[in-house]
């Protein structure tokens, strides 16, 4: 990311941008298995634990089925919502019904 912000030419933005998209999937999906493998190895049978994570994490299907998992809030319409957020002008009723889902009530 410092890359893109520091570069001096549209060409450099460019590339560096590049190498941010491949490497970006990869960095994450290691950051997930560790996360996976490390409440795996701490949470103890009958434990509760409790993990606040992006909506672009997934790590919920790296964790052993014996573990049960509860999401606050529906990734995909978290992500809808970031992909939507560029485009509000041309998606307001949408983006509008997401923002109001996202700042709801959590039952």
């Amino acid at each position: 990311m410092v890359a893109i912000t520091q570069a001096k030419s549209t060409a450099q933005k460019l590339i560096a941008f590049m190498k941010y998209k491949l490497t970006k999937n990869r960095l994450l999906s290691r950051r997930d298995k560790f996360i996976a493998r490390r409440i795996d190895e701490t949470l103890n049978h009958g434990e509760t634990g409790i993990i606040f994570i992006g909506a672009y994490h997934n790590v919920k299907k790296r964790l052993p089925k014996s573990i049960q998992i509860r999401e606050i809030k529906d990734a995909q319409k978290v992500k809808e919502y970031h992909r939507l957020l560029p485009f509000y002008n041309r998606n307001k009723e949408r983006f509008e019904e997401l923002s109001k889902y996202l700042a709801s009530q959590i039952s």
